[in-house]
């Protein structure tokens, strides 16, 4: 069973490039996807995309990063937060 520790607090990220984040530098991100079907983009510090994928609605997925790396999404606003994560 996995452990979720929080160390940040959820906030609410709009659909589109132009709201790229580092999520205050966390390495794992929490994305709850509850508008619809969206693709989870990360980028590296210079906006190089490292990759991408397609999360469906009314899922949750967690995305492991660098600190500097950033996480956008398109096609609808989700929920992201910084979370520490075990198995």
């Amino acid at each position: 069973m996995a452990r979720i520790l929080p160390v940040g607090e959820k906030v609410a990220l709009a659909a589109g490039s132009s709201n790229k984040t580092t999520v205050g530098n966390s390495t794992v991100i929490r994305i709850v996807a509850t508008a619809g079907n969206v693709v989870v983009v990360r980028t590296d510090s210079s906006d190089n995309i490292i990759g991408s994928f397609t999360q469906l609605n009314n899922t949750v997925e967690y995305v492991e990063k660098y600190a500097p790396d950033k996480i956008y999404v398109t096609g609808a606003a989700v929920e992201i937060s910084a979370v520490g994560y075990t198995n």
